[in-house]
């Protein structure tokens, strides 16, 4: 009998139309790196006493279900729009062929639910996680390497069966970015010397545990939207450290692009840096690396940007 693997394995997922319930028809087949979404119940002790014939424990029982995870998927051209839908809501989508301008915006009141099957089809079992929403986003950015996102999820049911409930799948082309693509903006000018950086979104999502037959958590509610990170850099000038002292803002837009018609740039329209200190540990160059929070900036009326231009027309991401 064959045993599953991760080279056969394989991510479906489909917008739902109602929160919790299964999206039906074909789902979109996702590249991914690795995914550890699934459904855990832990067993709980019940220390009575009286009940048995000696010190032995009692049989445990089952606690509350919980649906969660993160997927490691890459930063491509195309189906990275799906997983920044899940984040941030649909895009507004303006454009023509060959260059259509999706833009994501924070701060969204509500936000969409997906399916997402996890196939193992070597056992077979496919397990199809429902209510699934975007919690977190981690990306960060390097001079070399292969361009990486880490999504951060919350579910309300998972059901396990033998057959795939994900019709048809279809794929996508696809057309990673890497991170020598990669570009760094402070107010509209390239910022120099940047060794690596890194930006953290949150939804601060809640699980919302009710009293239910089926042990699922009632949803999930968002929270205060925040994005954090880090920006390491050769101290060469002292721009961002003047920045951190003052205490004020600065736009910065950070992008991976291949042309003028495909690329991706998320943009923080008011950061501020923590002031860091800038240590000498040899005779090497000196670094300094400034952690940020990004806040909602009245001007673009929200907080993150995330701007993909690519040849998809606007209801792929509806």
């Amino acid at each position: 009998m064959p045993r599953a693997i991760g080279a056969n394995s394989r991510l479906f997922m489909k917008p739902e139309t109602t929160y919790g319930t299964a999206a039906t028809g074909n789902y979109l087949r996702m590249p991914f790196l690795s995914c550890d979404l699934g459904a855990e119940q832990p067993l709980l002790d019940v220390d009575v006493i009286g009940v048995g014939t000696n010190r032995d424990a009692g049989a445990p029982f089952q606690d509350g279900v919980t649906v969660a995870g993160q997927a490691v998927v890459p930063v491509d051209l195309i189906n990275l729009g799906h997983w920044l839908r899940l984040l941030l809501g649909a895009p507004v989508t303006t454009g023509s062929t060959p260059n259509f301008v999706h833009t994501f915006g924070s701060g969204g009141a509500t936000l969409p639910s997906n399916s997402i099957e996890i196939a193992y089809p070597d056992v077979p079992s496919f397990d199809l996680c429902t209510g699934v929403r975007a919690d977190t986003m981690e990306m960060d950015f390097t001079p070399t390497g292969a361009a990486t996102a880490t999504f951060g999820l919350l579910g309300q049911g998972s059901t396990r069966t033998g057959t795939t409930g994900a019709g048809t799948p279809t794929s996508a082309a696809y057309t990673a970015f890497n991170k020598a693509q990669g570009s760094i903006t402070r107010s509209g000018s390239a910022l120099a010397q940047v060794t690596g950086a890194r930006i953290n979104y949150s939804n601060t999502m809640e699980a919302v545990r009710t009293i239910r037959a089926d042990r699922r958590i009632e949803g999930v509610d968002p929270g205060i939207a925040r994005c954090t990170g880090q920006i390491t850099v050769r101290f060469e000038n002292s721009t961002l450290l003047t920045q951190a002292q003052n205490g004020t803002s600065a736009e910065f837009a950070l992008a991976f692009t291949i042309d003028a018609n495909r690329s991706l740039t998320m943009t923080l329209h008011e950061v501020y840096l923590s002031l860091a200190k800038t240590p000498i540990q040899g005779p090497a160059g000196v670094s300094a690396s400034f952690d940020f929070r990004a806040a909602f900036n009245a001007t673009a009326t929200r907080m993150l940007t995330a701007v993909l231009r690519n040849q998809q027309a606007g209801p792929e991401y509806a």
